[in-house]
């Protein structure tokens, strides 16, 4: 099991400072979702055409691989469909460039006057067509666990309308934690064979049904048995610390963050 962290975490950071943090932490991969406050994978200037095997051999030389983008293509709403093919083909174009394991995108959203088979079939499509896009480049997509698809009978709906050797699943265990709670062990075993990546974060259950983001060990969050489970099933991908701060600037920063996250996970392995 290797440890990543999201750039998430750190939205300001410009890519050399990224990768002094991963080496100076010990951090073996970089997951990208945006660098200087811009998200788009066309629109980062580090990556840009020209400067992408040296932004891929400064990595190297920190010791963190680039392992993935997060894009930001949904497939639930029809009318944005072809911008999230765009967007998922050109996170694919630069994975590919940097030598990436995987893309993310999302499914996203189930309303409740939706009918839920249709959008499943809607997000499967969509999908399919970005693994198709994919073949051939070693670029895996990765549907994250996130939205209304945290329930185990959605995102393996999805999978079974995929079928691709390129598709698989990131597990956020915040977002199954919504619906699972303690009863984790029940998402897991019905996800495990399609897990292909790991977010990790805590927040508290609130009394009230929400759930507030707290740094990592401190909230309800099973975090120790998910690790020594993954562990134990020989899990040899990387869990990532997806720390919020781009959508929540009232977490701590990144410099506590990203060394502590790095401390708990080797304790508690």
């Amino acid at each position: 099991m290797k440890l990543s962290f999201s750039t998430l975490g750190c939205p300001d950071w410009p890519y050399e400072r990224i990768l002094q943090e991963a080496q100076r932490d010990g951090y073996e991969g970089i997951e990208v979702r945006g660098i200087e406050g811009e998200m788009r994978p066309d629109g980062i200037p580090c990556f840009a055409m020209g400067r992408q095997q040296e932004a891929r051999r400064m990595a190297e030389a920190a010791g963190a691989r680039l392992i993935g983008f997060g894009a930001s293509a949904s497939f639930h709403d029809p009318a944005n469909l072809e911008n999230a093919l765009s967007d998922g083909r050109a996170a694919i174009d630069l994975a590919h460039a940097l030598g990436m394991d995987f893309v993310r995108v999302f499914g996203d959203r189930v309303g409740p006057e939706d009918d839920e088979n249709e959008i499943i079939a809607r997000v499967a499509e969509g999908v399919r067509a970005l693994c198709d896009y994919a073949r051939g480049t070693g670029v895996s997509v990765i549907q994250e666990v996130h939205g209304n698809f945290n329930l185990a009978r959605r995102v393996l709906g999805v999978a079974e309308k995929v079928q691709r050797d390129n598709f698989g699943l990131l597990w956020d265990v915040a977002h199954s934690d919504k619906t699972y709670g303690d009863n984790w062990p029940e998402f897991y075993a019905a996800i495990r064979p399609l897990i292909r990546h790991v977010h990790f974060k805590d927040h508290v259950r609130e009394a009230d049904g929400s759930f507030r983001l707290c740094p990592t060990g401190e909230g309800d969050i099973p975090l120790i048995p998910i690790l020594r489970t993954l562990e134990k099933d020989g899990y040899a991908g990387y869990v990532s610390l997806e720390w919020e701060k781009k959508w929540h600037p009232e977490l701590r920063d990144p410099e506590e963050e990203f060394p502590h996250f790095a401390r708990f996970i080797r304790e508690n392995l």
